[in-house]
């Protein structure tokens, strides 16, 4: 039976300094040689390569929630689940009501993709912005209106801001028929994210489309965070880490060691020996 382990970043493989451990890559990455088929599915895109390239990651990797699929082997863009023109500007539209429009992803299937702002609202934003502004974008920058034409291709919002002003965002973008809002906590701040993409774009979507692709049996994924529950449902087997929001631990099938305490890779290791075998990956 051919198994998919598939995890999620931010506060599940990564520490709190959203930093991969040296003793997890060295795990990893030696299952990964040993036949393991291992990847991730991440909030994160382009600045998720750099962090794993330590564990030669040889299959594909789910990035944005769901919105792309991306191969390291050929360092492209092998899927995407874009917003319909008319969801996008409603979703701008509410936006700017509330005076709070987000980092709007544009993807090209050329270039790759485009992050656009009109202002940053706070620090975490700007950290953010400066993380990520030279890294393998097409382009991240600030414009002085956002708007969704057919010429575009608009597959993600996301922003950064206290639950008090994101949740009645949420509830009003909620109503939308074909985008997905998803509201939880910061890893990393005692702030908020709000992100919306396609309703047809999901973790959960996008492991099932890996899982096909791949021609694997069973699905194996481990989260922490509410942005993880449906593809912990449609796991296999759902793993949590300990340190996962409470919330997150009804979904999972199995809680294991903290995200700081290298649980994913210890969790991998031990399968990989119970297992006894490289061909039962």
């Amino acid at each position: 039976m051919k198994t998919l382990y598939i995890s999620d970043l931010d506060g599940t493989l990564l520490d709190k300094n959203a930093k991969l451990s040296q003793h997890s890559a060295d795990i990893i990455s030696n299952l990964i040689q040993n036949g393991m088929l291992f990847s991730v599915a991440t909030a994160r895109s382009r600045s998720c390569i750099d962090i794993l390239e330590q564990l030669h990651i040889n299959i594909p990797c789910v990035q944005l929630n769901g919105v792309l699929i991306y191969d390291f082997n050929t360092q492209k863009y092998i899927g995407c689940t874009p917003m319909d023109t008319d969801t996008a500007d409603h979703i701008i539209k509410i936006l700017k009501s509330f005076d709070r429009m987000s980092f709007v992803y544009k993807f090209d299937s050329d270039c790759g993709i485009n992050v656009e702002f009109e202002k940053l609202q706070n620090q975490v934003e700007r950290n953010f912005f400066n993380a990520r502004k030279n890294q393998d974008y097409k382009s991240f920058k600030q414009v002085p209106d956002i708007t969704a034409s057919d010429d575009d291709k608009i597959i993600y919002f996301t922003m950064v801001d206290s639950y008090e002003r994101l949740e009645p965002i949420y509830h009003k973008i909620k109503t939308l028929p074909h985008a997905k809002p998803t509201l939880y906590k910061d890893n990393y701040s005692d702030l908020f994210f709000l992100e919306v993409f396609s309703s047809s774009a999901t973790k959960a979507n996008g492991v099932l489309k890996l899982k096909k692709m791949l021609n694997a049996d069973k699905v194996v994924a481990f989260g922490d965070n509410l942005n993880d529950v449906d593809m912990l449902k449609i796991a296999d087997v759902g793993v949590a880490v300990g340190d996962c929001v409470n919330e997150v631990k009804n979904y999972a099938d199995i809680i294991i060691g903290n995200s700081y305490e290298n649980g994913v890779a210890e969790f991998l290791l031990q399968e990989f020996h119970s297992k006894n075998s490289i061909s039962s990956f």
